[in-house]
């Protein structure tokens, strides 16, 4: 035992001797909660090694540099190591511990972080699309702001009266709670848009003229994420709004997504973004000229959409297959 050990200097912090010890650098565990949490739940003794910055997670934790990260490791004797998200220069450090060892690829910690169990069912009703065959006849581009939540409709109408003056368009709003439709509806009559209201639509056809189209029910709130341009996720525009912003629904359907600034802490909002398959906008004017992009460009609008459709698929399940490997 050398002079520091004597003196306590070289004491390991609490919890972290003989634990399950998970090594990754900082900016991989802060996309790691869901995957440290269940590696918790299964083996109860979670420690993590970080390489740099500041884990502020609630775990027992150490810090290992380049030149004592064998010597801590040895010291530490884990019941196992899983590295998360690193390069090959750490093979050596695997190959010294003396225990079990899995390497996690950056891909699919990253997959797990979503922790998306199983898809949501599709709703698909041909007729909903069909019925706003005037505006696609017109060349009118269809938004959606998609289950908006408190406080969020204002901003709605505040992008959309900017998205019209760029290119003629329809808005479709549609608030995620039932309860909040009517107040809804009756607060925006002062923006003095035509608006129709999917429940009371008497014709066949949305006509031409129309600028808002009001949806006040679930199935076509669902329904109508196939009959649009692009969508803008409720639960992401303002900090008041209390429902989950659905990503999926829309990227399922083949649609690009725009999320504000709110509720980005949502792990399959964080982990969209992470992976770049949504296009996040701070303010309002981001929000615009994102839309701005999509209205413009078919092209880009595929792009993204296909980018989605690949991410979303490959984060099913993706939290317990990796933890199936690991033992």
């Amino acid at each position: 035992m050398g002079l520091l050990d004597l003196l306590g200097f070289n004491k390991l912090p609490a919890g972290v001797a003989g634990s399950s010890l998970v090594l990754a650098d900082a900016a991989t565990l802060a996309r790691t909660d869901a995957l440290l949490a269940a590696l918790q739940a299964r083996f109860g003794n979670v420690a993590v090694a970080q390489l740099d910055g500041t884990y502020s997670g609630s775990l027992p934790q150490i810090v290992f540099s380049a030149e004592n990260a064998t010597e801590r490791l040895k010291k530490i004797r884990p019941q196992r190591l899983i590295v998360l998200g690193l390069d090959d220069t750490h093979v050596s450090l695997m190959q010294a511990a003396d225990c079990p060892a899995w390497w996690i690829s950056a891909h699919d910690v990253a997959a797990t972080q979503a922790g998306i169990g199983q898809l949501p069912e599709l709703v698909n009703d041909p007729s909903l699309c069909a019925r706003l065959k005037e505006q696609r006849d017109g060349g009118r581009w269809v938004g959606y702001f998609a289950a908006t939540g408190e406080d969020e409709e204002d901003i709605a109408y505040a992008l959309f009266s900017r998205m019209m003056r760029h290119k003629m368009g329809l808005m479709i709003l549609a608030p995620r709670d039932r309860e909040r439709c009517e107040p809804v509806y009756r607060e925006s009559i002062k923006y003095r848009l035509q608006t129709i209201r999917h429940a009371r639509l008497s014709t066949s056809f949305v006509p031409i003229k129309t600028r808002v189209y009001y949806v006040e029910d679930s199935l076509p709130l669902e329904g109508l994420y196939a009959c649009v341009d692009f969508v803008v996720a409720g639960g992401t525009l303002h900090p008041n709004a209390r429902n989950t912003p659905d990503i999926v629904s829309p990227m399922l359907h083949g649609k690009p997504v725009i999320v504000g600034s709110a509720h980005r802490d949502d792990p399959v909002v964080a982990a969209a973004l992470a992976a770049g398959v949504v296009l996040a906008g701070d303010d309002n004017e981001q929000i615009f000229a994102h839309a701005q992009r999509l209205i413009d460009d078919p092209a880009y609008r595929a792009q993204l959409t296909a980018q989605a459709s690949t991410w979303v698929s490959a984060q099913v399940g993706a939290l317990v297959r990796v933890m199936a490997t690991i033992e």
